[in-house]
């Protein structure tokens, strides 16, 4: 997981550090499929950005749609849809900030030691 990433970290410096996480886990520019708290999420860091959708259950959304974005880093903004304090039942924030993504990305397609 990316070294001091700390709440003022500029957005391009923030977006250059997690390229280089993906990169080094032999993930970037791949499509990964995460489930959380009974809720599925689609992740993937390219050249543009880090993004984390969580995806709707029905399946009628556009191509290019696949449901709302909870996690965005770009190199002009970095958002994470948290919930925000007394909205216990936010249905569109993830609960999960920056750090707790790549924790559980880290942790569900992070290489085995001796692989």
């Amino acid at each position: 997981m990316p070294e001091s990433l700390a709440p003022d970290t500029p957005p391009p410096e923030l977006l250059a550090r997690i390229q280089e996480f993906f990169r080094e886990m032999d993930l970037f520019e791949k499509p990964l499929t995460l489930t959380c708290q009974g809720q599925k999420y689609l992740a993937s860091c390219d050249a543009r950005s880090f993004a984390v959708y969580r995806l709707s259950p029905h399946g009628h959304l556009p191509p290019g749609k696949p449901g709302w974005p909870v996690c965005l880093v770009t190199a002009e903004m970095a958002v994470d849809e948290t919930s925000p304090p007394g909205l216990e039942e936010d249905e569109f924030a993830s609960g999960l900030t920056l750090q707790d993504w790549l924790a559980l990305i880290k942790q569900t397609f992070g290489k085995k030691s001796g692989q």
